[in-house]
């Protein structure tokens, strides 16, 4: 699986560099909290 840049995603889908940015971070406050919620750590998830 190939990484892409913010650019290259907004490219794609129509958007700003910075929109993707903003929505990433957005996505992964959402993501942090459902992990807290549920009682799990970055490291149980990604390990």
């Amino acid at each position: 699986y190939e990484m892409s840049t913010l650019e290259e995603v907004g490219l794609e889908i129509g958007l700003t560099r910075e929109r993707v940015r903003q929505i990433q971070v957005e996505a992964l406050k959402r993501l942090r909290s459902i992990m807290e919620k549920e009682g799990l750590s970055g490291e149980t998830v990604f390990s």
